[in-house]
Formats: structure tokens, C-alpha cells, sequence
């Protein structure tokens, strides 16, 4: 039986992360008067980029088994990671986003690109999860355990029942609060591109990319059980709080005529 503390934080983390962004993105829209174009351009470029591109060139380079090397793996999927977002950042900025281009701008279209990840990694995924926590506690999850389903697909049930079964609420609230960390850090990587747009100082743009491959990096650790949870939060946490400075901070970067073009 997966405990009811567990399904009541499922739900609160899976409303955390479909409404959280639409709260923000209403908000800025009232105090900042954001155009909506450059939110829903950031989330058709999460959608293509990285659930389309970048899954195409896992199945090339992971499937096909190019890289083995689980060190490799985790360097190859956190500049991978990087380079997609950053470079459909530097792309939508540069094409279809031309007139859109002031701080309120930035943060609009991180509004959409962090919030459709938020909603589609953490929402969704919490969604599902809850379905089967309730197809558990109906018994009917044993009875799919009993259809004719292939080898390795009932494993993978058998394995998502455990983890349901042992779900401490503590590690679906930190995992929600994970997607705020995330969204506010996507804020700040659109900024810096922007900026990099605005200035021609393309070498950002590399910064961008390394600093997010860097971010990537704790969770393909503690994926390969490397790092601890507590851990990997922790230092996402931090990077998150110095994200929202930057985030404050940088609108002399836009706004200021004389700051413009000066360093980060």
C-alpha cells in the first residue's frame, strides 16, 4: 500500500508544478505587462529541442551505444543538455524573437521554457505516479503485473510498485520544490543569452551552456549513485538563490544605457 501522507504530497507536488509557473507568468503579466510571445516561444522551444533534437541524438550516441563509459555519459548528457537549450535560447532570440528583446522579454520566455518543464518533467510525472499509487492500493496494479507484457516492461512495474510502495513524502516535496529551483535557474540562463544577443558578447553564450552543463552534472551523479539527494538539492538550491540575484540584479544590465554592454 503506498501510504496517504505519500499521495497527499503527490498531489500537492503535482498541483505545485502546473500552477506554479501559470501564477508567475500571470503575475509578470499584470506587473510587467509581458507579451505572451516569447513565453510560448520558450515552451515550443523546450518541446522541440529538448524532447525532439536532443532525444534524437541520445538514440544515436546512447542507444547505439557510441558512449559506455558512465563518466562519459554523464559529461556527454550534461553538455548535451547545454548546448540544446542554450543554442534554441541563441536561435528563438535571434529569429523570431528580434523585436523581443528587453529584460522583461528574458524573463517572459524562461517563464515558458522552465514552465513547460516543470509541468511536463515534475507534473506529469507526479500525475502518473499518483495513478499508480491508486491502482495499488485498488489491487488492480497486480492484475497489469499479471497481463502477457514483455519481460523487461514487467520488471520496470515491478520495480515502480517498490518504489511507490517506499515512497517517503519527503522526497516528493523535494522533488517539487526542485522544479521551482529549476524554473528560476532557466530565468536566469535566458538572461544571460540575451544578453550575450544584445551585447554580441557570443563568448556568454558559452557560459551559459558550461554553467548549465555544470548544473546537470550532481543529478547525473546521484543518478549513478555517486552523490546523495540531500546533497545534489543542496547545491542546486544554491545555485538557484544566486540565479534570483542575478535575475534582480541584471535589469541595469537592460534598462541602464550606460551599464549596457558592461561585463556580468
Amino acid at each position: 500500500m503506498v501510504g496517504s501522507s505519500s499521495i497527499i504530497t503527490l498531489i500537492i507536488a503535482m498541483v505545485i508544478c502546473f500552477l506554479f509557473p501559470i501564477a508567475f507568468a500571470i503575475y509578470f503579466k499584470l506587473k510587467h505587462k509581458i507579451s505572451l510571445k516569447p513565453v510560448f516561444t520558450g515552451v515550443a522551444v523546450f518541446i522541440i529541442f529538448v524532447l525532439i533534437l536532443e532525444q534524437i541524438l541520445h538514440f544515436f550516441v546512447l542507444q547505439k551505444g557510441l558512449i559506455t563509459n558512465p563518466i562519459l555519459i554523464t559529461v556527454y548528457g550534461a553538455l548535451a543538455a547545454g548546448v540544446f537549450e542554450e543554442g534554441g535560447r541563441f536561435i528563438a532570440f535571434s529569429t523570431i524573437l528580434k523585436d523581443k528583446r528587453e529584460w522583461k522579454d528574458g524573463i517572459a520566455y524562461g517563464i515558458g521554457h522552465g514552465g513547460i518543464e516543470a509541468m511536463l518533467v515534475g507534473g506529469f510525472s507526479y500525475l502518473s505516479n499518483l495513478i499508480y499509487s491508486n491502482l495499488i492500493n485498488s489491487g488492480m496494479f497486480d492484475t497489469v503485473l499479471g497481463t502477457q507484457l514483455p519481460e523487461e516492461q514487467l520488471s520496470q512495474l515491478h520495480a515502480l510498485k517498490e518504489a511507490l510502495v517506499g515512497l517517503p513524502w519527503t522526497t516528493v516535496m523535494i522533488g517539487a520544490f526542485e522544479r521551482i529551483f529549476a524554473f528560476g535557474i532557466q530565468i536566469a540562463l535566458t538572461l544571460i543569452v540575451l544578453y550575450a544577443i544584445r551585447n554580441k558578447k557570443f563568448i556568454y553564450v558559452l557560459v551559459a551552456v558550461l554553467f548549465h552543463a555544470l548544473i546537470d552534472f550532481p543529478a547525473a551523479l546521484f543518478q549513478m549513485g555517486i552523490l546523495n539527494l540531500y546533497i545534489v538539492e543542496t547545491i542546486i538550491f544554491a545555485i538557484f538563490i544566486v540565479s534570483v540575484i542575478f535575475t534582480i540584479k541584471s535589469r541595469k544590465l537592460f534598462d541602464d544605457p550606460d551599464l549596457r554592454g558592461t561585463e556580468i
